[in-house]
């Protein structure tokens, strides 16, 4: 598994090489420089670690993604000349996506698209080069995301060749989950996407303002920190889990970077551009095992980016190191403090939402095929299911730091646990289903698994539910397919 991981990571990082060179090159031949190159490079790496049901799916994504990625120079120019309107836009371009999330799966990949150019032109504005008229540096802009969506397409076609890699792309994510638990009789509560998005609002409103009032020359690293800190929010264990990360991630990164810069005999030549390429890879196939692996790769290469574009110097600044780490951390703290206090989403009510979107995937499984159906309509359904477990497994990092700080007694991760176990059981039940030797206990399996959807109901009890769910995967790995 590790391998195709590093195998997808290596491709995926390639596309992001070659949508830069392309841009690269492409500024020089007509006058501009290589300025879009970096927001090529970005969304090309973005937009690779993204998973699409088909490849219809693909295209119209990016097809959008050029317009997506004008507009978003639109707004890297206005945070230069037009600071507060430029954050303000910055601000609603990376909230409204997440409220978006509400209208279905569809509509949330469209803002998750939003999102990538953002952060693009966050860490490297392309600014109007001298002598070079404003209408060629859009049309620049729109190219880098065309060449982007060209070089991620090539590489989604190679990626297919690696055992198992088209079938991962293939698999159609399921709904996002809502995120919340039921509401008390009489009260109504904001969707979690809605809450979310107000959170991000705060956080980063708050990054902008705390960073130029006491972070002048890091802002970008207040706001992006902030930013990472609060996108992707699975409860408030999570965000404070991925903020503990981030901060040894950069700290690890601008260690690096220090490293490089002074070992490189040309801190702005070829070597670092290698070493910006090489740490993405590192930090893309190492992601799957911790975050702070990405952490430490995203940070060294931005510091090596700004060191090449000239944006800011690291090497012998020790003073401008140490801000810039603590321009990280308050970041981080600023985000925190938007997950925790702003219309928090709760780590138990997430939990409890994605172990239902399980129950009913792995109900889908169970169910009897309609002979009209599709063709391969029961392995879309247990790829449907596996992706629910997966989406389970997510919050594993962060409720299993937990149960090591705080000790054994029966806590998500044990739940979360129980839940990644349920997938060998289908295996097993179906394998016996093939050779005939399968039980008939269809009955038996609808009471274990209405059993585990009612301990799922409020008030939460972790140990309710992590019985529930081991008895269920007892009951299916000996029971039968038919319900």
């Amino acid at each position: 598994m590790s391998v195709r991981i590093g195998l997808a990571a290596l491709v995926v990082t390639a596309a992001a090489a070659g949508a830069c060179a392309t841009m690269w090159f492409i500024g020089l031949a007509v006058g501009a420089g290589g300025s879009a190159c970096v927001l090529a490079t970005v969304v090309a790496l973005s937009l690779g670690r993204r998973t699409f049901a088909t490849r219809a799916d693909f295209a119209r994504s990016a097809a959008l993604l050029p317009v997506i990625g004008l507009a978003a120079g639109a707004v890297g120019w206005l945070l230069m000349t037009v600071p507060p309107l430029g954050a303000a836009l910055f601000v609603a371009g990376m909230s409204i996506p997440i409220w978006m999330r509400r209208f279905g799966p569809r509509v949330a990949r469209l803002g998750a698209l939003i999102a990538l150019p953002l952060t693009a032109v966050l860490v490297a504005p392309v600014p109007a080069s001298p002598g070079v008229p404003a209408w060629l540096t859009a049309v620049l802009v729109l190219m880098a995301g065309v060449v982007a969506a060209l070089w991620v397409a090539v590489a989604r076609e190679l990626l297919r060749l690696i055992p198992g890699e088209a079938q991962l792309q293939e698999a159609a994510p399921p709904p996002e989950p809502r995120q919340q638990a039921a509401p008390k009789p009489g009260t109504r509560r904001l969707p979690a996407s809605t809450r979310m998005a107000i959170q991000m609002a705060v956080a980063l409103s708050s990054a902008f303002v705390v960073g130029w009032a006491v972070f002048p020359d890091h802002v970008v690293w207040v706001v992006l920190t902030a930013f990472l800190v609060c996108s992707g929010n699975r409860g408030r264990a999570d965000v404070l889990h991925k903020s503990a990360l981030r901060v040894l991630g950069a700290l690890g990164g601008t260690i690096g970077a220090v490293a490089i810069v002074a070992v490189l005999p040309d801190a702005s030549g070829p070597g670092a551009v290698v070493a910006i390429f090489l740490a993405l890879f590192a930090g893309t196939w190492l992601r799957t095992v911790s975050y702070a692996y990405w952490a430490v790769a995203v940070t060294l290469a931005l510091s090596l980016l700004q060191e090449l574009t000239g944006a800011a110097t690291i090497a012998g600044e020790a003073g401008m190191l140490a801000e810039r780490l603590v321009a990280i951390v308050v970041g981080a703290v600023l985000g925190i403090a938007a997950s925790w206090f702003v219309l928090p989403v709760k780590s138990v009510d997430v939990l409890r939402r994605r172990l239902a979107d399980v129950l009913t995937t792995l109900g889908s499984v169970l169910s009897p095929v309609d002979p009209d159906a599709a063709p391969g309509e029961r392995a879309r359904r247990i790829a449907a299911f596996r992706a629910s477990v997966a989406r389970v497994e997510q919050l594993a990092p962060a409720h299993r730091a937990a149960r090591v700080i705080a000790g054994r007694r029966v806590r998500a991760i044990d739940c979360i646990e129980a839940a990644a176990a349920l997938p060998d059981a289908l295996d097993a039940r179906l394998a016996d289903r093939a050779s005939g030797t399968g039980a008939r206990d269809g009955e038996r399996l609808r009471g274990a698994i209405a059993t585990a959807r009612r301990s799922l109901a409020a008030p939460p009890d972790l140990a309710r539910v992590h019985d529930a769910f081991g008895t269920l995967a007892v009951t299916l790995r000996g029971g039968d397919t038919a319900p």
